[in-house]
């Protein structure tokens, strides 16, 4: 694409007179590429907020917020789509280079699934083919999935007993697949890949209390005579009623919590850090220390619940970790890329192709495709 041509084509994206395949091209088809880089300081990115708002047009500007909606930072996302079109610019074309070995195997984005399993030990697989209702009257519940494949769960009106009291479910979302389930409390949760989450029957006694392995979305529902606590691995987060994601996967080097609203208080040990909303609590595996920082976008922590992959100066490891659990895949490296970093969006929807293809078009990375692995090399 020559430059003339991607400068008509920006035009016409703030425009909102783009086609379809010309706003996915924008929104999709970008990645930055930072060696040994530096993020951008507060008042760096304010100044180039404020000279994009300054130019953007008026009479266009309630379709242009909706299209800038969808990509949960807006004027954050054109600083990024403006610096790439600029690299593309620049650059010399260049081709998709990732050699596939077996052409007919189709690496496919991850679909709404997840493995049930009950008190008494039952597995119930749960996806669009699924029954729409299970009955456990041992347990005093019943499970029903909506048309959205939503779970809801009712408690029966039994009388409560020393095995429904003490009884738990699990929930688990294999490799490529996702879930959002109701909780007998009304709490909306939304589980990523290759994520548990343990969880009484009934919640009874003076906290709510889960079990959360992986990623997840927490919708909690108020209740200030109950508070609602998620145990990880390495910390403890109680809230009262309050939205934030949790990101606890065992093969991370750190645990994150983002808080989007209410308050939320994480432990660790005889440490705790009360959040605010907007704020962001890191938690690294080996350090017996909570670090509390302010996100620019902490919406930025819920991309994956949107269907999208939003990389904020991510290394290429974290990257390559979620292609893999989304996908379903495995990933093999050639050489050290421990100093390469990455900014943009893409699409969680795409075929993996789509996603290795435009992170080649930065021209530090290269990958071979074998079956279900994927090589990464220089």
């Amino acid at each position: 694409m020559q430059t003339n041509q991607i400068q008509d084509l920006l035009k016409r994206y703030l425009a909102g007179e783009c086609t379809e395949e010309e706003k996915a091209l924008v929104e999709s088809s970008y990645l930055d590429y930072h060696a040994n880089a530096v993020p951008l300081t507060e008042h760096e990115i304010a100044d180039d907020l404020a000279a994009i708002a300054a130019n953007l047009p008026k009479e266009k500007q309630p379709e242009v917020f909706l299209l800038f909606k969808k990509m949960i930072a807006a004027a954050a996302v054109l600083v990024i789509v403006a610096s790439i079109v600029i690299y593309f610019a620049i650059q010399p074309k260049n081709n998709f280079t990732a050699k596939i070995a077996n052409p007919t195997d189709k690496i496919l984005p991850g679909t709404d699934k997840a493995i049930l399993t009950l008190a008494d030990g039952r597995k119930i697989i749960l996806d669009k083919k699924a029954s729409t209702l299970v009955l456990d009257s041992l347990a005093g519940i019943r499970i029903k999935k909506t048309a959205k494949g939503e779970l809801v769960y009712e408690v029966l009106n039994v009388e409560k007993n020393a095995t429904n009291l003490n009884a738990f479910n699990k929930i688990e979302t294999p490799r490529g697949s996702q879930y959002k389930i109701i909780l007998p409390d009304g709490s909306n949760v939304w589980l990523n890949a290759s994520s548990s989450l343990k969880y009484p029957v009934i919640f009874e006694g003076k906290k709510r209390n889960v079990e959360l392995t992986g990623e997840a979305y927490f919708e909690v529902s108020k209740n200030k005579e109950m508070p609602f606590v998620v145990h990880t691995q390495t910390q403890d987060v109680q809230v009262l009623g309050t939205h934030f994601n949790i990101n606890a996967y065992p093969d991370e080097t750190e645990t994150t919590t983002t808080l989007l609203e209410g308050k939320v208080l994480v432990s660790k040990g005889a440490e705790s850090k009360m959040m605010k909303p907007g704020e962001q609590v890191v938690n690294f595996s080996r350090s017996r220390i909570l670090e509390l920082s302010t996100m620019t976008d902490a919406a930025e922590s819920i991309a994956w619940k949107n269907g999208l992959f939003l990389f904020n100066h991510n290394n290429l490891y974290s990257i390559m970790n979620q292609i893999s659990r989304w996908y379903d895949i495995e990933v093999d490296y050639e050489g050290d890329f421990n100093k390469q970093y990455y900014s943009g969006t893409i699409s969680r929807f795409g075929k993996v192709t789509d996603v290795l293809k435009t992170m080649e078009l930065t021209g530090s990375v290269k990958f071979k495709i074998v079956g279900r692995r994927i090589v990464v090399m220089k």
